[in-house]
């Protein structure tokens, strides 16, 4: 019996990185969408229960599942750091450093762009060093014009976290979104990845190149809770495809192939249904049970899941309609 190709040969795929949500305690830590890479590992122990002449493996116990989500980050948020470090954000007032700021003396006069905090030690161009005490911000080297390095301390407003010796990483939900699409349709929904409860490793790299941007990896293990229902157990997480209301085949009107079938009594023709977007579009095939389709004389022929079965010798209609746009196909019975 010919099957309707475009459906058989329908494929969903997973395609590009995730975006990222971390919920700690109920709260949104940070969210994240650029992604380099988003990977989930699931690993299971086992033990081997051996015996007999040659010591043969008679069972494999499975043990140990393990789930170890991993994420790389290109872009820069102090939030990435602060739930590795399980230390707070914290917004104030601090001394930071000015370093070789280039500065042109006009008589030995310079102007700094801080105002510094303490000495200004300051590097010539033939390489020596000194300190000097600032008015303000306007240092005297000399009398002479020229340029110098300065390095020293001002004190504004920033934001830093700690590198703390005991803070452990922050535990909370981790949500990873990414989209699917169909090789006929498009996208057709996403794929989210539940973690209801997600330690981070606390270990990472700050690794500053000059080839590129410097990225945060996000790493660590899920940790085991009570299921959503009593049936679940302890779980790890979720796996859950979402539809998108979007992705539904937009059809200006379909096809039904063969358009006449001829059948003796008891013999069966399955039909295929193509929707026709028009335009630019490509041609998408449609499941059977996508469609209400109906015999005119079911004593003549019936139709079900889309396989025509001639009953008696006469002629009649078989109709589709998919979402109120409809065609026909002609039967005869002889």
């Amino acid at each position: 019996m010919p099957k309707n190709i475009y459906t058989e040969k329908s494929k969903d795929f997973v395609v590009s990185t995730a975006d990222v949500a971390f919920l700690h305690n109920g709260q949104l830590a940070f969210t994240g969408n650029t992604s380099l890479n988003t990977s989930i590992a699931v690993s299971m122990e086992d033990a081997e229960i051996t015996g007999g002449k040659g010591s043969k493996t008679l069972y494999k116990y499975k043990y140990g599942r393990k789930v170890a989500p991993s994420i790389e980050m290109a872009e820069w948020k102090l939030s990435y750091i602060a739930a590795n470090l399980g230390t707070p954000i914290v917004e104030g007032l601090k001394d930071v450093y000015s370093v070789a700021e280039c500065v042109t003396l006009v008589k030995g006069v310079g102007i700094l762009k801080k105002v510094p905090v303490g000495k200004v030690f300051i590097e010539k161009t033939d390489g020596s060093t000194a300190e000097v005490t600032p008015t303000g911000s306007t240092i005297l080297v000399g009398s002479e014009d020229g340029t110098i390095n300065a390095t020293y301390q001002y004190n504004t407003n920033v934001k830093r976290v700690t590198i703390d010796a005991e803070a452990s990483p922050m535990i909370g939900e981790l949500i990873l979104t990414a989209d699917r699409h169909n090789n006929q349709k498009g996208k057709i929904g996403e794929l989210q990845i539940d973690i209801p409860s997600f330690q981070l490793s606390g270990t990472f790299d700050i690794t500053l190149e000059s080839g590129g941007s410097a990225t945060t990896k996000l790493d660590g293990d899920a940790l085991a809770v009570p299921g959503l229902t009593c049936s679940d157990g302890f779980v790890y997480g979720y796996i859950t495809e979402i539809p998108s209301e979007e992705s539904a085949v937009k059809v200006s009107e379909i096809a039904a192939t063969p358009a006449v079938v001829n059948l003796a009594p008891n013999d069966t023709k399955e039909i295929s249904v193509i929707g026709i977007k028009g335009g630019l579009y490509s041609n998408v095939g449609i499941a059977a049970s996508e469609c209400t389709i109906t015999s005119d004389d079911p004593a003549v022929a019936t139709v079900a899941d889309g396989v025509i079965t001639g009953v008696a010798v006469g002629n009649t209609l078989v109709n589709i309609d998919y979402g109120g746009i409809k065609d026909v196909v002609k039967v005869v019975v002889a």
